[in-house]
């Protein structure tokens, strides 16, 4: 499996905002998919994540980050000290209010907050939501948004491509994603979902996201 939704992500982040003198923060970092990339635009990029384990892989392979664990409900860092704070698929995963609350604090004067999140009805959000669902979770992030009485100064809706070498690749690939063990019922269900295309090679599915920039 091949997936190119952090370069697409990172691209669209770079359109919103020159990063080079920025003070950065990257909510949700993962192992550091995204900060790897973001990391050769800035100087100062911070990234955490509350999961330890992936931070420690994410300091053993991306150099030039500070790397942190912590929560974006309660950001361990001063008022005011950031230029942008970056949500990467991670808003809908932790309290929206508090995240977007926390983000707001730390933000400089004129500084903005983009928000990148998974849009339900896309093509592979539609294919996990077979092992597990956070379609109720994305709803109220976005509810959050807009009310948090932040200006959204641009928004759009991009894809990317996630290309599985055929049907043995796409399944062993989606259970390994959330560690589950394959089970027979959920494939089928995907399949039913893809219909013809299960049985191409490659399979090609869409990632579809949205890319807010949020303004006090």
């Amino acid at each position: 499996m091949n997936e190119y939704s952090g370069q697409k992500i990172c691209d669209k982040i770079l359109e919103y905002a020159d990063l080079s003198n920025l003070k950065t923060l990257e909510i949700g970092c993962g192992t550091g998919r995204i900060s790897s990339i973001l990391s050769t635009k800035t100087n100062f990029l911070f990234a955490i994540d509350p999961d330890e384990h992936a931070i420690k892989k994410a300091r053993a392979n991306v150099s030039g980050v500070d790397f942190r664990t912590g929560s974006g409900e309660a950001l361990d860092f001063p008022t005011a000290f950031f230029d942008i704070v970056i949500f990467t698929l991670s808003l809908h995963h932790q309290d929206s209010q508090k995240a977007l609350s926390e983000a707001m604090r730390v933000l400089r004067t004129d500084g903005i907050i983009l928000v990148i999140e998974p849009i339900p009805d896309g093509e592979i959000e539609v294919l996990f939501s077979f092992l597990h669902n956070e379609n109720k979770e994305k709803v109220a992030a976005q509810n959050c948004i807009d009310n948090s009485g932040l200006t959204t100064v641009k928004s759009e809706v991009f894809t990317s491509d996630w290309v599985f070498e055929d049907k043995t690749d796409l399944f062993n690939s989606v259970f390994e994603y959330y560690d589950m063990p394959f089970d027979y019922d959920t494939a089928e269900e995907i399949s039913n979902f893809l219909g013809e295309k299960i049985n191409s090679n490659p399979i090609v599915c869409k990632d579809k996201m949205i890319i807010q920039c949020l303004q006090v």
